[in-house]
């Protein structure tokens, strides 16, 4: 819990709660690259826990590979979802994936449990969500709704990582082809491109390219741990009882 500090009569601060351990896998992983100090920035960015603006558009999106709701309809919830935000991100997600949402068979999806992967410093990652989706042959599923899209490098990290938790938590599932969903947002369209991605697409990376992958991490962790908790400024909200 985080102890406030009274500023003034209209200000008040707060010391920031350092992460004890990365956030889950598909947004540490967006934070790697070449640049330390992003890393860094993008660790202590993460202390604030970022609103859920993509859970509805993730809930109807399944809802319609499910086939428990048309596309139509579920456009339709999209439309009344009172969040700007929430109705917006889900909007430009369900227009960008109409042709595969449409086309796609469907089938019942089984989200797989909560897992965890070991980093190359001994951290653990968590690993979720993961979902099955339950044809004769099963297909994993897994769904990157941010409006940045992951390099190509990134991509073949997080390949390589589900394949490893697969293998390790839920082996009769090794050797499933995969759904990787992407659906970024192209500046010049001004509007999302949707992206399915196989293994052959993806190209897990081997040991040595993942180790160097993360390695910038792992120093970006060491500077980031080093630090001072920040002090967090805010406008005092008035206390009607005091």
């Amino acid at each position: 819990m985080r102890k406030l500090i009274r500023l003034g009569d209209d200000m008040e601060a707060s010391f920031s709660i350092p992460l004890r351990e990365p956030p889950s896998f598909l947004s540490t992983i967006s934070m790697v690259g070449d640049d330390t100090t992003r890393i860094v920035h993008s660790l202590t960015q993460a202390e604030r826990k970022s609103p859920s603006r993509y859970e509805p558009a993730r809930a109807m999106f399944l809802s319609v590979l499910e086939g428990k709701l048309s596309y139509d309809a579920t456009l339709t919830q999209a439309r009344r979802l009172a969040d700007k935000v929430e109705r917006e991100c889900a909007l430009q997600i369900l227009h960008a994936s109409k042709s595969f949402l449409e086309k796609e068979r469907p089938a019942p999806i089984t989200p797989l449990p909560n897992s965890y992967y070991t980093l190359p410093n001994k951290l653990p990652l968590l690993v979720r969500p993961l979902w099955v989706r339950n044809f004769s042959q099963p297909r994993l599923l897994v769904m990157h709704f941010w409006r940045s899209p992951l390099t190509q490098r990134q991509l073949s990290a997080a390949a390589t990582i589900i394949q490893s938790v697969i293998a390790d938590n839920f082996p009769s599932y090794t050797g499933c082809e995969i759904d990787f969903l992407a659906t970024p947002f192209v500046e010049t369209r001004n509007s999302r491109d949707f992206q399915r991605n196989g293994w052959q697409r993806l190209r897990p990376l081997n040991e040595v390219e993942l180790g160097r992958f993360w390695k910038q991490f792992s120093l970006a962790w060491d500077i980031y741990k080093k630090r001072e908790p920040r002090i967090i400024r805010r406008k005092r909200k008035d206390d009607l009882f005091g």
